[in-house]
């Protein structure tokens, strides 16, 4: 419940300190007053968007304060405990705060916070029901909302938003799998690149083998002549060979003294070399055996090098790094693959939340058409005290081609103001004045059911007079018993029904504008339901009048 509202700097208002009580509370001055800016204050208070042509001329920023009394079990006192902010004995206090330069800061309990989780905590403080909704009236969208709102169907609704984003998301992540650029294509073109280079059976450093193996095989008769003619000069049967000399050498340095260090080094240097000559000799022997004179091999060895290159060349890669890209490409494949199997899993898990949406929807579905007829029977019953009593207002429901985040339903108002006339849209039915009741009958009747304790009725009133304005006056005072209303009114009938009663006035002192809003006394009141019934100037016959509307 609001117990005050504090407004410096807003609009037309200076300063302002209101307090507020239980039950109905009107709010009535000359048009122009200022009424609406008490309303005004509050959404910004709550987290509405603002300009700072809000501020009052000439002042730096403007702030206003609200102040709830919470119960403990409260839906506002759960989101403060679940934020962790102190409900400062069982008190919420939203302050917001509104500078020329454009910043804004708004505050719960003294803690900063964005405006959109104070908006989220204003939505179950209080509801405002104002002239705007007759425009909004005219959309399915509303009745739905109405709808739903009256049969107290949070739970279920929020299952099926939660169910439906959740196959947006997923259908989203398949439509992208399934239109993934050429994903196709690009994994018919990996496997064909990886069979045709897995057919090469490649192996480690396999070019470089096969050039050292062409080297040998395209040089094999001049190797093989030059390893020859190297035996041969290291050691044959002649004395040309120069083991044979280095031989010769020794026998010639046998007579000489071994005992001389120059000659035994001698004899050991020539000693080594034979020995050094005699290895060689065997190595290049070695080597020729090794030389194989094999054409049919160099053209196997040239074959299978030209198609490596052919090969490297097609894939531009390095000869050798043919089989990290054979790697490469599996590795690929692979994921594409796995992305394949995702795209089977994304399948199943949303063909199950189709079933489970389905079936949420369909449970919404029976549980409106069970409200329905009783929310169109009571919004009946007060259109036929509004001053039409032979309107009958029912509620369609009709199935959607489509998914959506509110289920399957269309819900729409179709009213009948005549016998004899088929019910119809309120747009091709209702007349203005007619809309207008409509419209009262059906913020009465759901927002008896709402859970927000706080009600403000902006001129909903407007267009109906006499008897009907009197019973909308009775109307609120009744709902002002279960919630806490506050109504902007023009009709005396209206206010007189209130529990308490505010005037708003404005003054004008050296070219500046004031207004004010002051509680009224038994007296006053009786002088301002006189003043709403006849003019400015107020009469005997007048003031009586007030008096028996009044009941006093």
């Amino acid at each position: 419940m609001l117990i005050s509202l504090h407004i410096v700097n807003f609009a037309v208002v200076k300063t302002l300190e209101l307090d507020l009580y239980e039950g109905m509370t009107a709010f009535t001055g000359e048009t122009g007053a200022g009424k609406s800016i008490m309303i005004d204050a509050l959404m910004l208070a709550l987290g509405s968007r603002a300009d700072t042509s809000v501020i009052r001329q000439g002042e730096d920023k403007c702030s206003i304060t609200a102040t709830f009394a919470l119960d403990a079990q409260s839906k506002p006192a759960r989101w403060l405990a679940a934020h962790d902010i102190d409900g400062q004995d069982n008190q919420l206090i939203m302050r917001r705060v509104l500078y020329a330069e454009g910043r804004t800061k708004l505050y719960i309990n003294g803690q900063p916070l964005p405006l959109q989780q104070a908006k989220e905590l204003g939505q179950m403080l209080v509801h405002i029901h104002g002239q705007h909704q007759y425009q909004t009236l005219m959309q399915a969208a509303t009745h739905r909302l109405q709808l739903d709102h009256y049969a107290k169907h949070e739970v279920l609704l929020k299952e099926v938003e939660i169910l439906f984003n959740d196959i947006q998301g997923l259908e989203a992540k398949l439509e992208a799998l399934i239109h993934a650029p050429h994903s196709a294509d690009r994994q018919n073109l990996l496997q064909f690149q990886i069979d045709e280079l897995s057919a090469l059976e490649l192996k480690p450093f396999e070019a470089q083998a096969l050039n050292d193996e062409h080297q040998m095989l395209h040089h094999a008769q001049d190797y093989l002549s030059r390893a020859t003619d190297i035996a041969q000069l290291l050691n044959n049967d002649e004395s040309s060979g120069i083991y044979q000399q280095l031989n010769k050498i020794m026998q010639l340095l046998k007579p000489l003294p071994t005992t001389n260090t120059t000659v035994a080094n001698l004899s050991d240097l020539i000693q080594s070399a034979m020995i050094q000559c005699e290895e060689a000799h065997h190595e290049s022997a070695r080597f020729a055996e090794s030389i194989e004179l094999n054409p049919e091999r160099l053209q196997e060895v040239e074959a299978r090098l030209s198609h490596l290159h052919q090969m490297a060349r097609k894939y531009q890669v390095d000869i050798d790094a043919l089989p990290v890209h054979l790697t490469e490409l599996e590795q690929a494949l692979n994921e594409l693959l796995q992305a394949a199997e995702h795209q089977v899993a994304l399948e199943e898990t949303l063909a199950l939340k189709y079933a489970a949406y389905d079936k949420k929807a369909q449970q919404l579905r029976l549980m409106r058409a069970k409200a329905a007829p009783k929310l169109s029977a009571d919004i009946t019953h007060i259109i036929q005290k509004l001053g039409m009593p032979r309107g009958i207002i029912e509620l369609k429901l009709s199935p959607l081609d489509k998914r959506t985040l509110h289920g399957i339903d269309k819900v729409e108002y179709h009213v009948t103001t005549n016998p004899g006339l088929a019910p119809d849209t309120l747009a091709k039915i209702a007349s203005g004045g007619e809309l207008s009741r409509i419209s009262l009958a059906i913020e009465m009747v759901t927002a008896q059911q709402g859970s927000t304790p706080t009600l403000f009725f902006d001129e909903v009133d407007a267009g109906i007079g006499g008897a009907t304005a009197a019973l909308v006056g009775q109307l609120l005072r009744d709902l002002g018993t279960r919630l806490q209303v506050f109504c902007v009114t023009h009709q005396p009938q209206v206010a007189a029904c209130a529990h308490h009663h505010c005037k708003v006035s404005k003054t004008v002192v050296e070219a500046q504008t004031f207004s004010a809003m002051t509680q009224l006394d038994k007296q006053a009141r009786i002088d301002e339901i006189a003043r709403m019934l006849g003019g400015l100037t107020i009469t005997d016959q007048t003031r009586k009048s007030a008096v028996e509307l009044l009941g006093q």
